[in-house]
């Protein structure tokens, strides 16, 4: 293979002179459109340029050749497509004006990120970084060239489209080793998934795709595309900045994935709906605390997620610690919560009793008032009557017609809110509230469920009105059951407020049938009450034969 004229552009193979390759199908005709290299370029004096593999965020990925090892690479290029100009069939970047600043410290940044993973050549589960090279006004990656398909398409093409725990954790937990180290280097990939994780004819998973961050994150001026299922939250520019967890997030949803066969739900989706939740036919052959360690890893708040990737392989792998300590967090945050809790009770009760006080104040000196202009009254009526002393026929006191009280008529007060009546002195002046509170799971937090007085009934102006005020749907503490009987677990669960679903687990005859393993949502947090709660149990001892090797089989003909 000494002439490049005999290379296959799409694969680096020799093919002679064919006009399509037998390898992999390339038309050696086949144009490299702009802005992306000519095919057969030649970047730092000594690396050729094939196909262009991939495209987007930070640059491109191509195809390669290295006459000197006389092996195919890959040359990830430096092009933040809007912000570069290059013509068709030329090599050299413009920048467009504006975009200067931009261009600059993205090159920064992308030299930084490829020096440091150059340093880390010993994980396996980083493809090597040989070379990097500035050259045509940007800067390029030579990697070594490594033949895989990607977890996705390995996924798709198994039988059932998803894997036991064993063998999850075995293709997985090297990956996560691996980041890990990047991570104490200050280095987040933030693009984790089936797509970037990549199966090699050793069977091993490499991490592939790797970007500056803001090629990561919407909205940085870059055209990032966040990994749909993936991404967590942060990268949406929602809230949060991206970190350890980020990773945490992805690795938590390939997890799933893996696990369960689908794509779980998008983040931004999730906050307004969260339906990520491991399906009973799944969950009842999983280890309770991998299902925890999931569901902490994809928390959708950076704040209740798992900080990192040491934490969650500990805690995928059954770290009692790990399990410890997620307990003692949880009954603090539950603490706090309650501290919270009664401190915004007392505020509002001191707030009601101030509201009253200031109420009786105004009818005492209201009492004070009517009281004095009455006696002014009397005195002024005795006074006229000692000086006129009217001989008049005086009227008989029984047809003297009092001043008939003031009538108001009742409004439907359903469904308004509470807060907005408080403030109403209109109405205040008119009614007397007598205020109830009541949960409710389908009348929103402050509305007003009903009322003790019809709608359109007429009565005495600052008569006493009773309303029941909403304070939406009832959370209650879902307590842990791990390692109760059964019976006595749905008791206590049905005398919380929830609804119970048996999940019996696999029993090899080393544990108690009816013993509660976990529930699925995981105890010690609060929910809405009525919730159904899915208790693993251990059964009966298996009449089957157990699985055979976990990894064992899973990669027969992957590469054809």
């Amino acid at each position: 293979m000494d002439r490049l004229d005999t290379l296959c552009m799409g694969c680096m193979k020799e093919i002679g002179d064919a006009a399509q390759c037998p390898h992999c199908g390339f038309l050696a005709d086949t144009p490299q459109i702009a802005p992306y290299l000519p095919l057969r370029a030649k970047v730092g004096n000594r690396y050729f340029v094939g196909k262009m593999l991939a495209a987007g965020g930070d640059g491109a990925t191509y195809m390669g050749w290295d006459p000197e090892r006389r092996a195919a690479v890959t040359i990830r290029e430096f092009l933040p497509d809007p912000h570069i100009r290059r013509a068709q069939g030329e090599t050299e970047v413009t920048i467009p004006r504006g975009s200067e600043l931009l261009f600059h410290d993205g090159l920064a940044a992308f030299l930084e990120l490829w020096r440091k993973l150059a340093r880390v050549r010993s994980l396996s589960a980083i493809i090597p970084v040989l070379d990097i090279v500035e050259d045509h006004g940007t800067a390029y990656a030579v990697s070594e060239y490594v033949e895989t398909i990607s977890l996705r398409e390995f996924l798709l093409k198994s039988r059932t489209g998803y894997m036991t725990f064993e063998q999850t954790k075995a293709l997985l937990m090297p990956v996560v080793s691996a980041v890990s180290k990047l991570h104490s280097m200050g280095i987040y990939h933030c693009g984790i998934s089936p797509n970037s994780l990549r199966l090699g004819r050793d069977g091993k998973i490499r991490l592939t795709d790797f970007r500056i961050p803001e090629a990561r994150i919407l909205d940085s001026g870059l055209e990032a595309e966040p990994a749909a299922g993936y991404a967590a939250i942060e990268q949406y520019g929602s809230e949060g900045s991206i970190g350890p967890w980020t990773d945490v997030y992805a690795f938590g949803a390939v997890t799933y994935r893996m696990l369960v066969g689908s794509t779980p739900q998008e983040a931004p989706e999730r906050v307004v709906n969260d339906k990520l939740i491991f399906p009973a036919k799944f969950a009842e052959s999983l280890p309770a605390y991998a299902i925890s360690a999931v569901q902490h890893a994809v928390a959708v708040s950076p704040d209740d997620r798992t900080e990192s990737l040491d934490e969650y392989r500990e805690e995928l792998s059954g770290s009692p610690k790990v399990v410890v300590a997620r307990k003692t967090a949880a009954g603090a945050a539950q603490k706090a919560k309650a501290t919270e809790e009664e401190e915004a009770e007392r505020r509002r009760k001191e707030k009601l009793r101030r509201e009253m006080l200031r109420k009786q104040e105004q009818t005492r000196m209201w009492l004070i008032t009517f009281g004095v202009v009455c006696l002014v009254g009397l005195l002024a009526l005795g006074g006229y009557l000692f000086f006129t002393r009217d001989t008049t026929p005086k009227e008989d006191p029984s047809a003297s017609v009092s001043a008939e009280q003031e009538l108001v008529d009742v409004p439907n007060f359903q469904g308004q809110s509470y807060t907005r009546i408080q403030s109403d002195t209109v109405l205040n002046e008119r009614f007397h509230f007598i205020v109830e509170y009541a949960y409710s799971p389908t009348v929103e937090r402050d509305a007003i469920i009903s009322q003790n007085i019809a709608e359109g009934q007429r009565v005495p102006k600052g008569s006493d009105l009773t309303i029941v005020v909403s304070q939406g749907v009832e959370y209650v503490t879902l307590p842990d059951v791990s390692g109760m009987q059964y019976d006595a677990a749905v008791q206590l669960l049905i005398s919380k407020g929830f609804t119970c679903q048996k999940v019996e687990k696999e029993n090899d005859g080393t544990h108690t049938a009816g013993i509660v393993i976990a529930t699925t949502p995981v105890g010690n947090k609060d929910y809405e009450k009525g919730k159904e709660i899915y208790l693993q149990v251990w059964g009966e001892p298996p009449t089957t034969e157990p699985e055979t090797d976990a990894v064992g089989g899973l990669f027969p003909n992957l590469f054809g």
